[in-house]
């Protein structure tokens, strides 16, 4: 619910509802923001930044600039399906907000698709070893060097990563060989 609380907060200010509204038009770097709305870059980039964390804005990197688009699927929900959902859709709902949330993780540990740093809260940090899973053909075995290799692409200390992975029993390990078995259901 707290994401719930976090959307309507950064909906609750009339600067960020004219940004959301500029950026209806058309995707906008900041500066262009700052001069259509007569406001600093500044103010655009601290109001971005609450945009960003409540979910309803995406940005990405073009040359020098920093271009903000909105985040469409934020803007597909409903209130009623953010608030009172029905019997029937309350596990939509449920899952909606779960996906806008692991989407909120990754894009804060994984922002260029690497997670530099892994996160330190269990919920977070199984969101980034299920996007390395990801990578990982379930039923295939793999050497240890393809192993690493592989999570290496994704996060430098493969070894923690590879540890982690037998422990949850997404791989298993013999004589060198790992037997990918996927994600399993978290207890």
């Amino acid at each position: 619910m707290s994401e719930v609380l976090s959307l309507f907060k950064a909906l609750g200010d009339d600067t960020r509802l004219r940004i959301l509204r500029a950026l209806g038009e058309r995707d906008m770097y900041t500066e262009l923001l700052a001069e259509r709305m007569q406001l600093t870059p500044a103010t655009v980039s601290f109001h971005m930044k609450k945009l960003q964390a409540a979910g309803l804005v995406d940005a990405r990197k073009e040359q020098y600039y920093t271009v903000y688009s909105l985040r469409k699927e934020a803007f597909a929900m409903t209130i009623r399906e953010l608030v009172l959902p029905e019997e029937g859709n309350a596990d939509n709902a449920e899952a909606l907000r779960e996906e806008m949330y692991r989407r909120k993780v990754i894009k804060s540990f994984m922002p260029h698709g690497f997670c530099e740093t892994m996160p330190a809260q269990v919920k977070k940090r199984l969101i980034i070893y299920e996007e390395i899973m990801k990578l990982f053909e379930t039923g295939k075995t793999y050497s240890e060097k393809e192993v690493n290799e592989i999570i290496s692409t994704i996060h430098a200390d493969f070894c923690t990563v590879r540890r982690a992975f037998v422990g949850m029993g997404w791989m298993s390990r013999e004589k060198g060989v790992y037997t990918v078995h996927g994600i399993q259901p978290h207890e």
